[in-house]
């Protein structure tokens, strides 16, 4: 569509922004129901359906059909951004803090077993024996630990990771690959 939107799209003219929507709702609706899919397990057409009227109402209010220009992006992109834009905003409305409380359970008390990790002396540096301990048993993040030690918390990073490579070593676990927080 590279002729001028404007000449095509008065918005002044309420026929042809209904014929905009005409041209453009499956466009659009694709756009939301591709979106949702990428982001939610569960989507339902009347979201979709209420989604595509808050579209719908954001170009008409803000009057954005006036406001196209294609020399910054084709027809398609600027549908797509103000879709996913809406889509956001909707969701983000929607299932802020939805909880049914008849349908909340406590949740049951884990019982944690105390594991104690021998580590023979010498085998981790000064350094990376404080990184280990902070991190795994003071809860601390990286940015945290840095703090307290006068480190960037890409240094905190790698002094963990070279412990941890130096303990999977010891223990035998070199070869399997688990994710370490």
């Amino acid at each position: 569509m590279k002729e001028n939107i404007h000449s095509i799209y008065d918005n002044k003219n309420a026929i042809n922004v209904d014929q905009f929507f005409k041209d453009n709702n499956i466009k659009i609706k694709n756009d939301i129901g591709t979106f949702l899919k990428s982001k939610f397990n569960c989507i339902k057409q009347f979201e979709v359906d209420e989604i595509f009227q808050e579209v719908a109402f954001k170009i008409i209010k803000h009057n954005y059909i006036t406001k196209y220009s294609s020399d910054k992006s084709s027809l398609n992109t600027w549908l797509y951004i103000i879709s996913r834009s809406v889509t956001i905003d909707y969701m983000r409305k929607m299932y802020r803090n939805t909880l049914i409380i008849d349908e909340y359970t406590e949740p049951s008390v884990v019982e944690s077993q105390n594991y104690t990790l021998k580590i023979p002396r010498g085998m981790l540096s000064e350094r990376q024996t404080q990184v280990i301990k902070m991190i795994f048993w003071g809860d601390l993040r990286a940015v945290e630990v840095a703090e307290q030690l006068g480190i960037s918390p890409q240094t905190v990073r790698s002094v963990k990771h070279q412990a941890i490579t130096k303990l999977r070593r010891y223990f035998g676990a070199e070869s399997e690959r688990r994710i370490v927080s």
